[in-house]
């Protein structure tokens, strides 16, 4: 494991017994979870963060296509026939 290092964090009570609970129902390592639950908060944070960095990036005038159509048919047509999100949106 050389591209891991130890971190000591101090979590509540009522978490490590709520965690503990769903860690047996999940079949997952305490370890494992923690590292899966914090790399999901920081990929949410950094969309979050880019999302509002962007805010307002583009006007009408910028993707008029956007305007003359209503976004869940825009959804759809890019989704395509079979509902699913293209590979390049994924």
């Amino acid at each position: 494991m050389d591209n891991t290092r130890m971190v000591h964090v101090r979590l509540p009570k009522s978490i490590i017994a709520q965690m503990e609970q769903l860690l047996r129902l999940l079949g997952v390592s305490r370890n494992e979870f923690i590292v899966q639950a914090v790399a999901e908060k920081v990929a949410r944070e950094i969309r979050l963060r880019g999302l509002r960095e962007t805010r307002g990036i583009l006007g009408p005038e910028d993707a008029p296509e956007w305007a003359e159509v209503p976004g869940v048919d825009w959804v759809r047509k890019v989704r395509g026939e079979d509902g699913e999100p293209p590979a390049w949106a994924t």
